[in-house]
This record gives C-alpha cells, sequence and structure tokens, in this order.
C-alpha cells in the first residue's frame, strides 16, 4: 500500500510540475507566477538536494525556449530562482511559517537583483522606484498564495498517506490476533 501511496504522489508531483510549467504560457498578468512559490516550496517535496536547485530553473529555461530569451538580465532571474531555492533548502522546517517566511526573504531577493540588473543594463525602473515595487507586489502575493496552496495540497496528501498507513497496521494487527 505504501508503494500506491508513493505512485500517487509522483504522479501527483509530476501533474503539479507540468501544471506550473503550463502556467508560464497562460495570460496571466506580469510577474503572476507559480515558478518562484515552486523554488520556495521544493525541500517539501523531495530531500533531492540537486532536484531542489535544479527543477524550478530547468521549468523556466525550457518554458523561455518557447516564449523567448529576453537578454543578459535573464542570467539574474535564473540566479535569483537558485537563491530562492537554496535559501529555502537552507532555512527549510516543516511548517507553514517558514514556507512563507522564506517566500517574502526569496521576493525581496528577487525583486533587488532582478531589478538592480534592469537598471544596469538600462532597460527598466530601479529597485525602489514606485513602478517596480508596484510590479513586484503582484509577484509577492502570487509567490504566497501559490506557496500556501502548494503546502495545503501536501498537508492533505501527508494526512491521507498516515491514515493508509494506519489503516493497514490495523488490518495487520487483526489479522496477527486472529490468528493466535
Amino acid at each position: 500500500m505504501i508503494n500506491t501511496c508513493m505512485k500517487q504522489f509522483l504522479q501527483s508531483a509530476g501533474l503539479l510540475i507540468c501544471c506550473i510549467g503550463l502556467a508560464r504560457f497562460i495570460d496571466l498578468p506580469a510577474n503572476v507566477t507559480p515558478l518562484l512559490a515552486l523554488a520556495t516550496f521544493m525541500p517539501f517535496m523531495t530531500s533531492n538536494r540537486t532536484l531542489q536547485l535544479v527543477l524550478p530553473t530547468s521549468i523556466l529555461f525550457t518554458t523561455d525556449l518557447v516564449l523567448g530569451f529576453y537578454g543578459p538580465t535573464m542570467l539574474f532571474v535564473y540566479g535569483s530562482m537558485v537563491l530562492s531555492g537554496f535559501l529555502s533548502r537552507v532555512l527549510h522546517k516543516d511548517n507553514i511559517q517558514t514556507l512563507l517566511g522564506t517566500s517574502v526573504l526569496s521576493v525581496v531577493l528577487w525583486h533587488f537583483i532582478v531589478n538592480s540588473a534592469v537598471v544596469f543594463f538600462g532597460n527598466g525602473y530601479g529597485p525602489l522606484t514606485p513602478e517596480a515595487l508596484m510590479f513586484d507586489v503582484r509577484l509577492l502575493v502570487s509567490t504566497l498564495v501559490f506557496a500556501s496552496l502548494f503546502y495545503g495540497i501536501r498537508s492533505l496528501f501527508v494526512e491521507e498517506q498516515a491514515d493508509i498507513i494506519k489503516l493497514n497496521d490495523y488490518k495487520n494487527d487483526r489479522i496477527r490476533i486472529s490468528k493466535s
């Protein structure tokens, strides 16, 4: 039965990853994306440290192959994604408060790193301008919403898996009692 739970988890994780990739093709408002939330959520999905860093960035890169590249600032976007994944791994505790705190920290770092790069390469607003701040408020809200959603769904899955294991233990105990 545990193998069935693991299979369901892998199918669910695969579906989540596909949905996040497809979300980049939906006409969402600018900076509303689940990708940064995924980067902060990865320690909840896997203990594989490499996968925690590579998966969100590879989804971003794969979708950029289709959507198009956007100049040298994209290196800072990718770097911010990796940094967010690294911070999430280092700060990870299995609770919603740490996830939301890491999400806020990731957005703040993203805001300063990417907007500084935009200014450096001369094609946008600086980090402390009202335009940049308003643009990244959407990133903050979407990251918090998606991270909370991922956590809630994971919590349901973990509770269901624990119930299945308890049920199996109960059945096994009853079988042992009746054979005695």
